[in-house]
């Protein structure tokens, strides 16, 4: 045993701080009874003794006993979240045998502790289970010479799929792991790195990726076969520290409690912040909570505790609820009889004043009840009571209609004597006659009427003292007149009316009265209407030639009228217009628009034409010099004269024959004849013919 123990430590020094585990999360260990304090079996794992270790005590976990169709599993009931958590080791011994070699043992990480179990080939692992699997698989489903070692992420298990990494026993190198003794493995997850160890020998390594919270535990299965499987001396490395945040507590309003646990050096804590809570960072903060309600208020403290040495290591979480039990405090007005006593709880009391008295409640806080006393003396009530002539009125069981004094002797609510004095008083009835006028439309409140007809009208009233009192009234509605005109100019013109020069739109009234004192309304709709501004023009002028189409536009102005005016009496009411422009149309084109028949001011814009000049006008050149020196190369027409006429040029030589011809915007004649060839110097004759019209002359060409 003390030698098991050193393998033990020495497993513990040598091969977890490698990996950086220096805490224990989980173990299944004690002796002479192991401990699964923490754990959840299932199906058939229980402890026990096997044969395969050197005492007869129940220190040994096992998940199926020697029968066939059999499968059982261990999980600890915490999880380790690997989104945080990248490390953590796990160690134990394991024993396959007494059997005839059934399935074998599975280590699991899954994201939820599996409910349901599968004997045979499974392993035990149903095929909801997601997460590692580390298989030590004793009997061959699938081909493939067993025992083998098996790493498998992903739902469920399944020998026989893909994507099982595996260590096949080649050559015998694994039969060791069925033994009628003990083994032990160690396997590992370091960010990801899966790594399978036995006896000290590391046989297979993988890499899985996980981000989920997972809890620990093993299966094991027989199926058709039959083997006893078991584990022992199993212990869970993982740098987490532990949160305890304590019991539930439960105070009084406005008392103080104590949470959390004893100091731990090797911790760092951090709470949750919460109403009351005097300290966030310490292990047992205090809480001081009122509840100033009628019923108990509940609050929730967390703990996170991390390692100090590593705050970053994997932290865990703990919670605590503290209700607070409110404290009931109240006052109780209560009225007695002088000379009268009040029971309240144990105590009577028979003084006026505020009278403390505690009570106990059920959730153990006082409940505190101040009485206030009021002594009630013997009362005598002297009253004066009016009715109306004809009318009566009870008094100690008679009827009354005679004016006079009467007595009765009662008894107060709160069984005091009461002695009333009644002093009864008989009013008349009154009656009155009024007139009144109103004018048409106008109306005359009567009592709660609202009265607009001529008429006789009558209403009964009460007096101060409650009678009857009728009204007759004769109403007279006297005539209103009212006359109503319209009226409507230009912004800058004016009205009079009734004494008011009226320049802005409106409705303007004037009242007079007729001689019965009513309204005579005269009424006046005014509209005064913009003058609209300026209109804004545009156009193409100027044009090229005589005859080419000028366009005029007014940008639009809505409902408004159009007025063009310009030249020869041109006129136009449309806001674009067009027309061919002639010499004699040039000139300023004036516009107006005009809204609800006021007029804006004109606007002008030009009409032009560029090229006004006739054949006429031309004054032909008689030299050219066609020598390349860039001055009089050439006789261009469109150069030297700007002309909107159609034209042909010829050129004759002495001897009459034509050597060029061109039109408007040909090729200019540069000294050379229509086939391009140089021509000599000397002179030449050129006809300009127009439309009807021709000019004609001698050139001279000199290089």
């Amino acid at each position: 045993m003390y030698f098991r123990l050193l393998i033990v430590l020495a497993c513990l020094i040598f091969g977890f701080r490698s990996e950086a585990q220096t805490l224990v999360f989980a173990q299944l260990t004690g002796s002479p009874t192991m401990s699964t304090t923490g754990w959840n079996l299932t199906g058939a794992a229980h402890t026990g003794d096997t044969g395969g270790d050197a005492n007869v005590d129940p220190d040994e976990l096992i998940l199926t006993d020697n029968v066939g169709n059999s499968s059982g599993a261990i999980f600890y009931n915490q999880a380790i979240d690997l989104g945080t958590c990248y490390q953590w080791n796990v160690q134990f011994d394991f024993r396959m045998y007494d059997g005839n070699s059934a399935d074998g043992i599975a280590f699991c990480f899954l994201d939820v502790p599996p409910t349901g179990f599968v004997s045979g080939g499974g392993v035990g692992i149903p095929s909801t289970a997601n997460g590692i699997k580390v298989v030590f698989d004793t009997y061959n489903n699938c081909g493939g010479a067993n025992p083998e070692i098996q790493i498998y992420s992903g739902p469920g298990y399944n020998e026989c799929i893909a994507g099982i990494t595996t260590l096949n026993n080649v050559g015998g190198n694994l039969n060791f792991l069925r033994s009628s003794t003990y083994n032990t493995a160690v396997i590992s997850y370091n960010y990801g790195v899966v790594t399978v160890s036995v006896n000290g020998t590391q046989y297979l390594s993988g890499t899985y990726n996980l981000n989920f919270a997972g809890y620990m535990g093993w299966t094991a299965s027989t199926g058709g076969s039959n083997d006893r499987h078991s584990i022992r001396n199993a212990t869970i490395y993982a740098d987490i520290a532990t949160s305890n945040a304590g019991p539930d507590v439960s105070i009084c309003s406005g008392q103080t409690a104590q949470i959390g646990s004893v100091n731990n050096p090797n911790y760092i804590y951090s709470w949750t912040s919460a109403p009351g809570l005097t300290q966030t960072t310490v292990s047992n903060p205090t809480v001081n909570l009122v509840n100033a309600g009628n019923t108990p208020l509940s609050q929730s403290y967390t703990v996170m505790t991390n390692l100090a040495s590593n705050p970053n290591s994997c932290p865990s979480f703990d919670s605590v609820i503290v209700t607070v039990n409110p404290l009931f405090n109240d006052t109780l007005p209560v009225s007695i009889c002088q000379g009268s006593s009040y029971t309240l709880g144990t105590q009577t009391f028979n003084t006026a004043g505020y009278h403390p008295v505690v009570f106990p409640s059920v959730l153990g806080c006082d409940s505190t009840v101040v009485l206030n006393l009021t002594l009630l003396p013997n009362l005598t009530n002297n009253q004066t009571v009016h009715i109306c002539q004809g009318a009566s009125y009870t008094f100690a069981g008679n009827t009354l209609s005679t004016a006079g004094t009467y007595t009765q002797l009662l008894q107060t609510a709160s069984g005091c004597d009461s002695t009333i004095n009644l002093t009864l008083i008989v009013d008349p009835i009154l009656t009155s006659n009024i007139q009144a006028a109103i004018c048409q439309g106008g109306s005359y409140s009567f009592g709660t009427q609202t009265l607009t007809t001529a008429g006789n009208y009558s209403r009964t009233i009460q007096t101060q003292a409650g009678c009857d009192s009728i009204i007759n009234l004769t109403l007279t509605v006297n005539p209103v007149l009212a006359s109503s005109s319209s009226m409507t100019f230009c912004q800058g013109q004016s009205t009079l009316f009734f004494g008011q020069t009226l320049t802005n739109t409106g409705v303007y009234t004037h009242t007079l009265q007729t001689v019965a004192g009513c309204d005579s309304v005269v009424t006046l709709n005014l509209t005064v209407y913009p003058i609209p501004a300026s209109p804004i023009l545009s156009g193409n002028s100027p044009v090229e030639c005589p005859g080419d189409v000028v366009t005029l536009h007014i940008e639009p102005v809505a409902n408004a009228v159009y007025n063009w005016s310009g030249p020869q009496n041109f006129y136009s009411v449309e806001p674009n217009v067009y027309f061919p422009v002639q010499i004699g149309q040039m000139g300023n084109y004036s516009a107006t628009i005009s809204i609800n028949g006021c007029v804006s001011s004109p606007s002008s814009i030009p009409v032009s034409i560029v090229n006004i000049y006739d054949y006429n006008d031309f004054d032909f050149p008689n030299v050219i010099t066609p020598n390349g020196d860039g001055n009089n190369d050439e006789l261009d027409i469109e150069a030297m004269f700007k002309s909107c006429q159609e034209y042909q040029l010829k050129v004759f030589n002495r001897w009459g024959n034509l050597i060029y011809a061109g039109k408007r915007f040909d090729a200019p004649f540069n000294g050379k004849d229509m086939s391009g060839s140089i021509l000599p110097d000397g002179v030449y004759f050129y006809l300009l013919e127009f439309d009807q019209k021709s000019k004609s002359g001698f050139i001279h060409l000199i290089r």
